[in-house]
C-alpha cells in the first residue's frame, strides 16, 4: 500500500438519458435562494456592502479527481455548477460593474491606486471589518477585472488568501490588531515561503525556537522572492519547528506566524525588479532572532502544512483567473493582428497553421475558464469539499497553455513583438513571470501525481499487494491474463454518456475511456514500483499529464453540455469545440497510458537517465565539435 503524508508533500514541494432540465437543477439546487434582508449598492467609489447573505453549502462529497484514480465517477459532480443563485447573481453583477467603471476611466498609472481605494484587497475580509466576504466564486468573477493591471491581481490574490486563513486560523487577539487594516487596504500582507538555502534536517531552513516561560517564539532564517515584500506591513512566515527525527505520523514540522515586517530583527534586502510585474518589486526577508507571540500563530503549533494547504488551494485557483485573462488578451491582439495584416499572398488569417494555432489557443482558454469555475464550485458548494488536485490541476493547466500561448507572437508577429513596451512584449514578460511564480509547475505535478496514487493505494491495496507477490497468488494471475479491460482496449464502465447532452456523446465516450486508462496506468504504476513511485519522477509526470488533461476534457464537456441544455449564444460552437478538445486529449491520454504500461526500457527513459548521468559527470556539454578529427 503507499502511504505518503499529503501535508508533509505539499510542505516539502511545495439507466436512462437524464433530461437536460434535470441535470442544471441537480447542482443549481446546492445553493437555493436565501431569504433575508440584505442591504448592497455600488457606486463610483467602489463596492459597498452592508448586509451579506451566508452562502448555502451542501454536505461534503467523495473527491471527484482523486476517486478517477480508482475508476470512480460520482456523476452528480459531472453537471456543470452554478453556485449563484440569482439573488447573488444579482448582486455580484452589480457590484463588479463599479470595478469595471474604474477601470474603464482610469489611466494605466493611476489604475492600482484606484483599485486599491475601491476595495479589492478586502474582497474576502468578513464584513465586521470592512470587507466583502466574497466566496471563491464570486472573487474569481471579480478578479477577471482586478486582472486588467496584473501586478495588482497578483498581489491583491495572494493578500486576500491570506486575510481569509487569518479570519478562519487566527487568534481573536491577531485579528483585533491588524484585520482592519488589511481589509481596507492601508496595509498589506505576503507570503513568505521559498528559500534558497537547502534546509538541513528540518522541512524548511528557517527556524522558530519556543521560550515557553515568555510565550514567545524566537524567529530565524531567510526568505527569498517575497514579491512586494518592501511594501508589505505583514508576511505569513513557514517555519520549522522541530526536527525531522522527531516527526510522527500524528505530527508535523511547521508552523505559521504573521510577522508584522516593522518588528525588530527583520530586515529586507534591496528591492530588485521582476521579469514581469512592471513597478513591482521582489526582495529576500531576513529574520534574526525575532521575537514573535504565540498569538501569531496561524491555526495551532505544528499545523503549518494545513495552512499551506488551505494557501495553495484558494492561491493556485485565483492565480489561474490572472492567467486566462492574459491568455484572452494574447489571443485577441494576435486574432486582431492576423485580420489587419497582409503578406504576399493575403491575410495572415488565411495561412491555415496560423488558424490551427489560434484555434487551439481558443479551446485551451475555454478548457482553462471551465475549470476555474467548476473548481470553485466544488469549493464553494460543499462544506470542507477535498478539492486540491482540482486546484492544482488547474494552476498547471493554464500555466503550460499560457507559456504555450506567450511564445506565438514570435511566429506570427516577429521581432516587433519583442519591441520593448509593445503590448505583446509586455504580455510576454507577464506570462513568463506568472510560468515562474511562487512555484515550479513540475513541484504541483508531483502533488497531484502522488496524491492520486496514495488514494488508490489506499483503495486497492490488496490487488497491489497481489500483483507484486504473483508467486503467492497464481490465481490472481491468471485472473489478470484474460482481464478484457486493457489499456489498448478499455471498456466503457459508468455510461457518461448518460449525463450530458447527446451531441457530447462522442466527448463523453473519450471521457470515459481516458479515466479507464488512468485507473489501469495507476494500478500499473503502483504494482511495478509500490512506494518508491516517490522517486520515479518520469513516470509521476505522466499520470499528473493524465490527470490534467481528463479534468480538462471533463469540465470542457461538463460546461458545453450547459450552455446547450440553457440555450447560451454560440452553444453549438461550444459542444463543437469540447468534441474537438476532448478528441484530441483522448488521444495524449491513450499515448502516455501507453508509455507508462511500457515502462522505462521500452521507452526511451532509461537512455535518456543514462545520458543525464554522464552529463552531470563531465558537468558541462561534453561532445566534440563536428569537424574534430581523430588522425
Amino acid at each position: 500500500m503507499l502511504s505518503i503524508s499529503r501535508c508533509n508533500l505539499v510542505a516539502r514541494l511545495s439507466l436512462n438519458r437524464v433530461p437536460c432540465a434535470a441535470l442544471s437543477s441537480r447542482w443549481k439546487s446546492s445553493v437555493p435562494s436565501q431569504k433575508q434582508d440584505d442591504d448592497f449598492g455600488s457606486g463610483e467609489d467602489g463596492i459597498k456592502i452592508s448586509t451579506k447573505p451566508s452562502h448555502l453549502r451542501l454536505e461534503k462529497r467523495s473527491p471527484l479527481m482523486k476517486n478517477m484514480f480508482i475508476g470512480v465517477v460520482d456523476t452528480d459532480l459531472l453537471v456543470y455548477p452554478e453556485s449563484l443563485n440569482r439573488d447573488e447573481q444579482s448582486r455580484v453583477v452589480s457590484e463588479r460593474e463599479s470595478l469595471e467603471r474604474i477601470v474603464r476611466t482610469s489611466e494605466p498609472k493611476d489604475l492600482p491606486q484606484k483599485l486599491r481605494q475601491a476595495g479589492v484587497f478586502g474582497l474576502q475580509s468578513p464584513l465586521n471589518h470592512g470587507g466583502k466576504q466574497l466566496i471563491e466564486t464570486e472573487l474569481a468573477y471579480f478578479n477577471e477585472i482586478i486582472s486588467k493591471d496584473f501586478a495588482t491581481g497578483l498581489i491583491s490574490g495572494q493578500h486576500n488568501a491570506i486575510v481569509q486563513l487569518l479570519n478562519r486560523f487566527g487568534s481573536d487577539q491577531l485579528k483585533e490588531r491588524c484585520m482592519e487594516a488589511l481589509s481596507s487596504g492601508s496595509q498589506t500582507v505576503a507570503s513568505a515561503l521559498f528559500e534558497e538555502e537547502a534546509p538541513n534536517g528540518t522541512m524548511f531552513s528557517t527556524i522558530a525556537s519556543q521560550d515557553v516561560d515568555r510565550r514567545q517564539w524566537l524567529l530565524s532564517g531567510t526568505k527569498s522572492f517575497v514579491i512586494d515584500g518592501d511594501k508589505a506591513g505583514y508576511l505569513l512566515v513557514l517555519a520549522s519547528t522541530k526536527a525531522m527525527e522527531q516527526i510522527s505520523a500524528q505530527d508535523t514540522t511547521i508552523t505559521a506566524f504573521l510577522v508584522d515586517t516593522n518588528a525588530k530583527g527583520v530586515r529586507k534586502s534591496a528591492a530588485t525588479e521582476t521579469f514581469g510585474l512592471e513597478d513591482v518589486k521582489q526582495v529576500a526577508v531576513s529574520f534574526d532572532n525575532v521575537e514573535v507571540g504565540d498569538e501569531n500563530i496561524l491555526g495551532r503549533e505544528g499545523s503549518g502544512a494545513e495552512v499551506l494547504v488551505e494557501l495553495l488551494k484558494s492561491t493556485r485557483v485565483q492565480t489561474s483567473v490572472l492567467g486566462v485573462q492574459l491568455m484572452k488578451q494574447l489571443l485577441n491582439n494576435l486574432t486582431k493582428y492576423c485580420i489587419e495584416t497582409k503578406t504576399g499572398g493575403g491575410h495572415i488569417m488565411d495561412i491555415e497553421s496560423v488558424g490551427e494555432e489560434l484555434a487551439k489557443a481558443t479551446c485551451s482558454i475555454y478548457a482553462a475558464e471551465s475549470m476555474i469555475y467548476l473548481t470553485t464550485g466544488l469549493l464553494d458548494d460543499f462544506v470542507g469539499q477535498d478539492a486540491e488536485i482540482e486546484a492544482a490541476i488547474t494552476k498547471v493547466f493554464t500555466a503550460e497553455k499560457l507559456m504555450e500561448m506567450a511564445i506565438q507572437p514570435l511566429r506570427f508577429v516577429g521581432p516587433q513583438a519583442l519591441t520593448k513596451g509593445h503590448p505583446l512584449e509586455i504580455l510576454f514578460r507577464n506570462s513568463v513571470q506568472f510560468f515562474g511564480q511562487t512555484e515550479t509547475i513540475d513541484s504541483v505535478k508531483f502533488f497531484v501525481a502522488l496524491s492520486g496514487l496514495q488514494h488508490a493505494g489506499m483503495a486497492t491495496h490488496e490487488t497491489i499487494r497481489k500483483d507484486r507477490n504473483p508467486a503467492m497468488n497464481p490465481s490472481h494471475v491468471i485472473s489478470k491474463i484474460f482481464e478484457k479491460n486493457t489499456i489498448d482496449n478499455p471498456k466503457q464502465f459508468v455510461n457518461l454518456e448518460h449525463f450530458m447532452h447527446p451531441s457530447l456523446d462522442p466527448a463523453a465516450h473519450w471521457i470515459e475511456f481516458s479515466i479507464q486508462r488512468l485507473r489501469l496506468a495507476t494500478e500499473c504504476v503502483l504494482s511495478r514500483h509500490g512506494t518508491e513511485v516517490i522517486g520515479r519522477h518520469i513516470e509521476l509526470i505522466r499520470v499528473a499529464d493524465m490527470a490534467v488533461l481528463i479534468y480538462a476534457m471533463l469540465a470542457t464537456a461538463a460546461r458545453a453540455s450547459r450552455a446547450y441544455c440553457i440555450g447560451l449564444r454560440h452553444a453549438e460552437q461550444e459542444i463543437y469545440l469540447a468534441n474537438t478538445f476532448c478528441q484530441e486529449g483522448h488521444e495524449k491520454v491513450r499515448v502516455l497510458a501507453k508509455q507508462l504500461e511500457q515502462g522505462q526500457f521500452i521507452t526511451t527513459d532509461a537512455n535518456n537517465m543514462s545520458l543525464s548521468r554522464y552529463l552531470f559527470k563531465q558537468k558541462e556539454y561534453f561532445f566534440e565539435h563536428p569537424l574534430t578529427k581523430n588522425f
